[in-house]
């Protein structure tokens, strides 16, 4: 105990509950007399007034008998499941890949359960896990989800200093998605409403999967304005196309030209009244020149965006700004799917360089988007989180942008989990609607226990 508040006239104490091999769980209760007394984290008052022997013995005792005397829902499993999935269409390559994406694909996802028989689920982050991942995830055995944040009343305002380090690292920031959902589903409120309240109801996407059908097909321009009609048939406001076909598929000047040519293919093929971004991958690293004279030619086509078109320096970026400003060509730029400290957009923003930042949201987690929204605002810019072929990934950032108003759109792949069950979440005009449902608004699949039986689960308790 801390002593006597004179000044308020409570006691103040603060009960350690030793819920982990690795970590402190600390409840704080201010007590203005007895029979008056708070709790926290769903103490029992009862329990709290009996406690003087526990605090004083808390570490003779087992792991068991912790968990009974503090009724704390705290995580006792998790288990990571690869799992199949497909894409709506299939997907071709884009400045990168070695080969076609194809239709289908797989993903690691997790899931956690706790003391009570609820669930949470996420999903891995680009950082696969390895050692030292499941060494984190071992970690948090035995802890309470609720006390790995800082609260407000009823809203997270931030990490508990004794988890905020490793929920920052890289390699762990895909955990909070597993957290929240298991907080949303303990409070009985969707993961947005933690945050704060809504701002919007339905949320602009744009289809992402437009990749170099041209190149894959053998096939000219026209096959990029064929799937971007049928995508604006599909309901879509927004679509994205890749471009960066000099890098690899197409090097030097053809690859300029055919970009050019899908970008105009694919206004032409959409109406001017739909968003068109176009995404280099850094397909033009080491070619400034053909960058301007891209992004020159595609100014009359109106790009709402052009997105990676060669790797982030202040500098270069810099020298592109004023370059197309000098052609009038005022391309708005999106970067930063591979940042992973937010602070590292400042600069970008001070010299207005990016009009839209996009962190990752499966490798930076939750918070860390709504950070960098905060971080955007003064600057006037807007995010768009980065996410590819996770479905999960996709409906958090839903969730974000429900509650920051320059979140005003989200990446859709159209990639579907079949592990998951989102058929809770509406898709209409053009727009997503996030359900009110607890956590992230999705439950296992009955397929789930098939692959679980068929794969190779991973289990840590």
């Amino acid at each position: 105990m801390r002593g006597h508040d004179q000044t308020w006239g409570y006691l103040r104490c603060d009960v350690s509950l030793i819920l982990s091999d690795a970590y402190i769980v600390s409840l704080q209760t201010n007590l203005a007399e007895p029979s008056k007394a708070s709790s926290m984290a769903n103490v029992d008052r009862r329990w709290f007034l009996g406690s003087a022997s526990f605090v004083a013995g808390a570490t003779l005792l087992s792991r068991a008998e912790r968990l009974k005397i503090a009724n704390l829902p705290v995580i006792m499993k998790i288990s990571i499941l690869q799992v199949p999935g497909d894409f709506f269409r299939p997907v071709a390559m884009n400045a990168y890949d070695k080969r076609p994406v194809g239709k289908n694909g797989a993903i690691r996802i997790v899931r956690a359960s706790l003391s009570d028989g609820t669930y949470g689920l996420g999903v891995e982050g680009y950082v696969p896990i390895r050692e030292a991942g499941l060494s984190f995830l071992k970690r948090m055995i035995g802890v309470s989800p609720e006390a790995v944040f800082v609260w407000q009343g009823d809203h997270i305002v931030g990490y508990a200093p004794e988890f905020e380090s490793l929920l920052r690292d890289e390699q762990n920031c895909w955990f909070e998605l597993v957290l929240l959902d298991l907080i949303g589903k303990l409070k009985g409120r969707p993961v947005y409403s933690l945050f704060g309240p809504s701002v919007r109801d339905g949320i602009d996407a744009n289809a992402g999967s437009l990749y170099f059908v041209d190149v894959a097909t053998g096939k000219g321009a026209e096959q990029v304005g064929q799937l971007a009609k049928a995508i604006r048939a599909d309901g879509y406001r927004g679509l994205k196309i890749k471009i960066g076909r000099p890098l690899k598929w197409m090097p030097g000047e053809a690859g300029v030209v055919r970009d050019i040519e899908a970008v105009i293919a694919a206004r032409e093929a959409v109406g001017a009244n739909m968003n068109l971004m176009a995404d280099a991958n850094n397909g033009y690293q080491g070619h400034f020149d053909w960058a301007v004279r891209l992004l020159r030619e595609c100014s009359p086509y109106g790009l709402n965006w052009i997105e990676e078109i060669f790797p982030e320096t202040v500098q270069e970026y810099g020298d592109l700004l004023h370059s197309i400003r000098e052609i009038n060509a005022d391309t708005p730029v999106a970067d930063g799917e591979s940042v992973r400290n937010m602070d590292a957009f400042i600069p970008f923003l001070e010299n207005g360089l990016y009009r839209y930042i996009q962190p990752d949201m499966r490798t930076c987690g939750f918070s860390k988007v709504l950070y960098a929204a905060d971080l955007a605002m003064p600057y006037r810019a807007n995010v768009a989180p980065h996410n590819w072929m996770s479905e999960l990934g996709k409906l958090a950032c839903l969730h974000a942008a429900k509650i920051k108003r320059n979140i005003p759109l989200v990446e859709d792949d159209r990639y579907h989990d079949f592990a998951f069950d989102s058929s809770a979440y509406a898709f209409r005009d053009g727009q997503w609607f996030v359900p009110e449902k607890p956590g992230w608004g999705i439950e296992l699949s009955p397929e789930y226990d098939y692959f679980a039986k068929a794969g190779s689960e991973i289990v840590i308790v």
